[in-house]
């Protein structure tokens, strides 16, 4: 080994599963890089500037890029559709109370597409053109801003998280509130 300044020349060194898991596991995301962590673990001050400088030089193998037809997993990516303009779809809070009352009509418990159903219904009528248009997934837009109605009637407390798969309920709570509406 030569005498040169070896401290600013980074080093590649291979690494386990296990190890490499460790330091992800380490990690803060879009903070730390390998080294690091491996710094911070083993106690090392910050690299000298030199130093760091000599680590964001060295160049780094490229990542193989994903065809552009090919989505995660090599499927075929969905093809996008442009967003729909503000104001152009009916505010989902107009959707909670539908919601809260096919779940009160229905007993307080139902299947999901029957719900949906019901809701469509209800609010029907105020539905725009852009509500109804069909999304990339193969639903229908109306119909798939229910499902995120529905997560943030939950964390309100108003239906039931812990549900069987496939079926919805209302809470004592969102009992309450479809009442006092009345």
């Amino acid at each position: 080994m030569n005498n040169v300044n070896n401290e600013a020349l980074p080093r590649r060194i291979d690494v386990d599963e296990d190890v490499y898991g460790s330091l992800r596991a380490s990690a803060e995301p879009f903070v730390d890089t390998p080294n690091s962590v491996l710094r911070r673990l083993l106690g090392l001050d910050t690299p000298s500037a030199s130093a760091a400088a000599a680590i964001q030089q060295r160049p780094r193998p490229e990542a193989p890029r994903p065809s552009p037809k090919a989505g995660a997993k090599g499927r075929k990516a969905k093809s996008s559709k442009p967003r729909a303009a503000a104001g152009t779809l009916l505010p989902e809070q107009e959707y909670e109370r539908p919601l809260l009352q096919a779940l009160v009509d229905a007993g307080g418990s139902a299947p999901s597409k029957q719900l949906i159903e019901r809701v469509g219904e209800l609010i029907g009528e105020r539905l725009t053109e852009q509500d109804r248009e069909s999304l990339s997934s193969g639903g229908v837009r109306w119909q798939s801003r229910i499902q995120f109605v529905r997560l943030r009637l939950i964390e309100r407390g108003l239906m039931q998280k812990d549900t069987p798969r496939g079926i919805w309920a209302i809470t004592d709570s969102g009992k309450e509130l479809v009442t006092e509406a009345r």
